[in-house]
This record gives structure tokens, sequence and C-alpha cells, in this order.
């Protein structure tokens, strides 16, 4: 197995595992040590250095679903001792209703205070409001795409590392698709 393909492994493993005992040490076996930047699906995580990949992997880790990377769609492009890639995947979890639109509650407070423009305001909280009200109609099931894409370097101990690493759904807001399981 290549270096880039157990690093991908390692990360959705480790993911799967959950061991927030282990989760430092785990930061340390696949992020670089000099400032490593790791951005997750929502804008406001938007994590630079261990310490902060370390908070947002513990949140992550107590209340998102289950990250299932689709390997065969790796793209990559191999710069000798570095690496680019992007592939595809999902994210798949239980939300119950009240949490759900409690989520949805705090996605509102932020936007109110982030502010700006009264009509631009009004108009994406409208539409905040009425996608997370039809979502929640949709069932307790979320199943979310999302793409993975980053940069991995070879360190001087020889393993490969992440440098950037980047989760993101197809929309900045809770997505406009979501997998239909049956």
């Amino acid at each position: 197995m290549d270096d880039l393909m157990e690093l991908l492994e390692n990360f959705q493993g480790a993911y799967a595992e959950r061991d927030l005992a282990r989760a430092e040490e785990w930061i340390r076996e696949i992020f670089v040590e000099e400032e490593p930047v790791y951005f997750g699906v929502s804008p406001a995580e938007e994590c630079l250095g261990a310490g902060r990949i370390l908070r947002l992997i513990g949140y992550d880790w107590t209340v998102w679903g289950t990250l299932m990377l689709d390997f065969d769609s790796l793209i990559r492009h191999d710069y000798g001792a570095a690496a680019d890639f992007v592939l595809t995947g999902y994210v798949d979890w239980e939300i119950a209703e009240d949490a759900f639109l409690g989520r949805a509650m705090m996605d509102v407070k932020d936007l109110v205070l982030r502010g700006g423009d009264a009509a631009t305001l009004l108009h994406e909280l409208n539409t905040l409001s009425a996608k997370m009200l039809m979502e929640s109609s949709r069932g307790t099931r979320h199943i979310l795409p999302v793409r993975m894409s980053g940069m991995a370097v070879r360190c001087p101990d020889g393993k490969m590392r992440f440098s950037h690493l980047h989760l993101s759904h197809p929309t900045q807001t809770y997505p406009d698709c979501r997998i239909e399981r049956r």
C-alpha cells in the first residue's frame, strides 16, 4: 500500500474509532509538526495548529456521524516528497429532530450575530429556516456528501503527513442535497 492511501485510511479509521484518549497521539501521527492546517465542513472550523485541530476533532468525535471516504474516487498528484489529493465520501448519522432543530437555532444565532445588510440577513434567515424545517421533516437519518482534499508531505522520519486538510459539503450551509438510503 502506498503512503498516501495508508494516511487516508488512518484518518478514516481514527474517525471511526473515536478514541479521545488517543487523539493527541493520532494528530502527531498524521499531521505535520509545523502549523498543520485543517478546515472542517463549517466556516467556523478553521484550525491552524495541533491544539485547534484537537478541539475540532474532539467535537467531531462526540457529535458527528460516521465518515466514509470513497477511496476509489481518489484523484492525486505526486510531487516527489509531496502529494495533493481530493476524494469524495459521505457522513452518516442519526440526529433526533429536537437536536437537529436546536442546531438550526445555533446557526440562526450565528447568522444574526454576524450582522450585515438587513435585507440579505433576512433572506439568509428565511432560506436557512425553510431548509432546516424541510430537512427535519425528512427523518432522523442524515447522509450528507462530503469532499476531502489536501496536501500531504514526506516528513524527516520518512512518513507522509497532512500539512493541509479540508473537508467540505457541496454548499456552505446545510447541504442542498441529501443521499437517501432505502
